[in-house]
């Protein structure tokens, strides 16, 4: 079924670091895939950076919309910015950190239509 999702729709979702907007998967109209709207605020010391994460068995690809960051992966660290299309290997710790004085945005697409499913935090198991 094709549909468009209108600005402002989405399931909020508070994860560790940021915050998160989930637009499309199959708690959000049945899809087979899952797409987020991703906000990391600026780090000013007043939260704790977050650990990496990772993705059992699901590709996942970040594309940057605002800001600049750094993407922190197991071969490196990357400089992100506008426009950047980051694509992360299935089970590969990672974390995208703010280094700029406004919020990072990005959109996060996933394969899979439960993404808690194949999602795990550096502590341990994440929705």
């Amino acid at each position: 079924m094709t549909a468009v999702i209108p600005a402002g729709a989405g399931r909020r979702l508070a994860l560790p670091g940021r915050s998160a907007i989930e637009l499309v998967s199959g708690a959000e109209g049945g899809y087979g895939v899952t797409v987020r709207r991703v906000t990391i605020p600026p780090e000013d010391g007043s939260i704790a950076p977050r650990g990496p994460h990772r993705h059992d068995g699901c590709t996942e690809v970040i594309l940057i919309l605002e800001g600049t960051g750094e993407f922190l992966g197991p071969d490196g660290n990357w400089p992100v910015g506008p426009g950047d299309v980051i694509v992360v290997s299935p089970g590969e710790p990672h974390r995208t950190r703010n280094t700029g004085p406004g919020d990072l945005v990005s959109v996060c697409f996933f394969p899979v239509a439960d993404l808690a499913t194949v999602t795990a935090e550096a502590g341990g198991p994440a929705a």
